[in-house]
């Protein structure tokens, strides 16, 4: 395209190169300055963000920017993104950068760029989260603002790690990140915050560093990184609480407490609740303290007090109709609807869950909407609605394989479960346990294993221990995705098609070693004790030899390895 053209035309017309060079020269002279300095916009851009990057008070003054961007605009240079806001074409961009550096201006545009995108960015931040005076939908136009400006903010960090400007970068990194969450997508930013920390940060604030450790903790809590997010949430909140009290170290409590809710630490969740409680509510944040509240909720509902846990569900909802905030309306109400299925109140946990869901999607909140998705789900299970329990589930796995975030899987995988033992279906609900429980323990994830222990017993009284040892160790070795398919799109009881028989051969030494000892009749207690090895680790052994030989029961076993005369004595 940039080199072949039509050899009959004129010469300026031959490539697409000619072309965007012809235009250029026939450009006046302001026009050209202006072209070339618009190239350091990723994105759109409004003749705002024009007028503080392009206009500098000598060649360009601001009152010239709008004629001469309409001037480009008519001339097809510059085109319309839609009402206020133009961009670049690639191929122009691609050129004007490259007339940018001939002139000498490019740094300097460059950070220009960094300090409008980082300015208007914290705008869009502070005005779209916490000012509680402005109506919602005024302050949702900020933070669509702020997403806006996404494309912008990667070229922005990208400077300021080039140019070493670690204060701007951290500024705009922690404004953008506040703007992400509430999309509920932070991965980016963990790559952002790791390039800015790495700098020489000795002449930045050091609040300003505390809060970027919290973010780069925050992102990798979403990614299920648990181990390095709790060491740096840990260490920014201790040195954010040396500072003078900002809703930053509020939504660092935050990431805190999920963090250690996740890693089964409960007592120290409670000491950060009660601390977040007692800061957010001296300095009337309500964002916060909504967080302080649904932290209290889980820790009551965690420790079987339900009453607890409903009060204080009701007061997070209370203090986010005040804040006016939907994300936490919407978590307060998720929140409620696990109060309410907690209870066995099936249509209130629904009712709560259906309220919050077209508020996470307007927010386009995918992993808080996979996590509505799956509650729903499980309710709809347990209310027999087995298609609208289907679809909500289907479309909460959909979702968090798009963000790629694990423990969205697991929650889903539990739904599967859930919707499994409501249809009857419990050797595709064991698997779907299996596999949720290999997911979880895979990402460090603690998780409630009263559901589970009640799912097993039932399916040993129904299928026996034999058959559920096996679906267990099926499921903790199948793909999710694979696991969900069964029970999802198969027929009951068709989730765990027969494996094909493996020749002996196919055992290990240990594994032929305790099958001849099962056809001596021992017991998975007798093999422990003749082996000293646990008991629980002989039930895993022999669920991987009926899986390799195509059995269902200890009994199969213990006649193949008599029939091939395998000998304990001789493995």
């Amino acid at each position: 395209l940039l080199a072949a053209g039509d050899r009959t035309a004129p010469g300026r017309q031959r490539t697409l190169l000619a072309i965007v060079e012809w235009s250029h020269e026939l450009l006046p002279p302001k026009e050209r300055v202006l072209l070339r300095r618009l190239s350091v916009f990723a994105g759109p851009f409004d003749l705002g963000l024009a007028e503080q990057v392009c206009a500098d008070g000598g060649i360009l003054r601001r009152a010239e920017l709008p004629g001469l961007l309409t001037g480009l605009a008519g001339k097809s240079l510059v085109r319309h993104h839609a009402p206020g806001r133009y961009r670049l074409l690639e191929t122009i961009k691609q050129y004007a950068a490259e007339r940018l550096e001939e002139a000498g201006e490019a740094a300097h545009l460059r950070d220009r760029h960094l300090k409008a995108v980082c300015e208007e960015m914290e705008r869009c931040h502070e005005a779209g989260s916490f000012d509680r005076r402005m109506p919602w939908q005024e302050r949702f136009a900020h933070l669509t603002r702020g997403r806006a400006l996404l494309d912008d903010s990667r070229n922005a960090v990208d400077w300021a790690v080039e140019s070493r400007a670690p204060v701007l970068g951290l500024r705009l990194a922690r404004a953008a990140m506040a703007v992400m969450a509430v999309r509920g997508d932070l991965g980016e930013s963990v790559g952002w915050h790791e390039r800015l920390l790495a700098l020489d940060l000795s002449g930045a604030p050091a609040d300003l560093v505390a809060v970027a450790r919290s973010g780069l903790a925050y992102g990798l809590e979403l990614a299920d990184e648990l181990g390095r997010a709790e060491e740096l949430v840990v260490r920014g909140l201790e040195e954010q609480k040396r500072h003078p009290y900002t809703h930053w170290l509020g939504i660092t409590y935050g990431v805190a407490l999920t963090v250690l809710f996740r890693t089964g630490q409960s007592e120290r969740a409670r000491c950060y609740a009660a601390e977040l409680e007692a800061a957010a509510g001296a300095h009337d944040d309500l964002f916060n303290l909504v967080t302080a509240r649904i932290a209290q909720l889980n820790l009551a509902l965690f420790h079987g007090r339900p009453d607890e846990a409903q009060r204080y569900g009701e007061e997070a909802l209370a203090l986010a109709g005040q804040a006016g905030h939907h994300w936490s309306l919407a978590r307060a109400l998720t929140h409620l609807g696990a109060v309410a299925e907690a209870a066995g109140d099936l249509e209130t946990a629904r009712s709560h869950h259906a309220a919050a869901l077209p508020l996470l999607e307007d927010l386009d909140n995918r992993i808080e909407l996979a996590r509505c998705q799956a509650q729903i789900g499980r309710v709809a299970a347990g209310l027999r609605d087995y298609a609208a329990a289907r679809g909500h589930i289907a479309d909460s796995l959909a979702l968090s394989r798009q963000t790629g975030q694990r423990r969205g899987i697991v929650r889903a995988l539990m739904a599967v479960s859930a919707l499994a033992h409501a249809r009857d279906d419990l050797e595709g609900a064991v698997l779907a346990a299996a596999a949720a429980t290999a997911l979880r323990e895979s990402i460090g994830q603690v998780g409630a294993s009263g559901r589970i222990e009640e799912l097993l017993a039932l399916a040993r009284a129904r299928l026996g221990a034999d058959r559920v040892e096996l679906l267990w160790a099926r499921g903790r070795r199948m793909p999710p995705e694979v696991v969900a398919g069964f029970v999802l799109d198969g027929d009951p009881g068709s989730a765990a098609p027969p494996p094909p028989v493996l020749a002996h051969d196919g055992l290990t030494a240990r594994e032929r070693e305790i099958a001849a000892m099962l056809a001596r009749g021992l017991s998975n207690r007798g093999v422990a004790e003749a082996l000293v090895i646990s008991p629980a680790t002989v039930a895993r052994h022999v669920a991987i030899i009926m899986e390799k030989l195509g059995f269902d029961s200890r009994a199969r076993i213990a006649v193949w390895a008599a029939e091939h005369e395998v000998d304990a004595e001789r493995t």
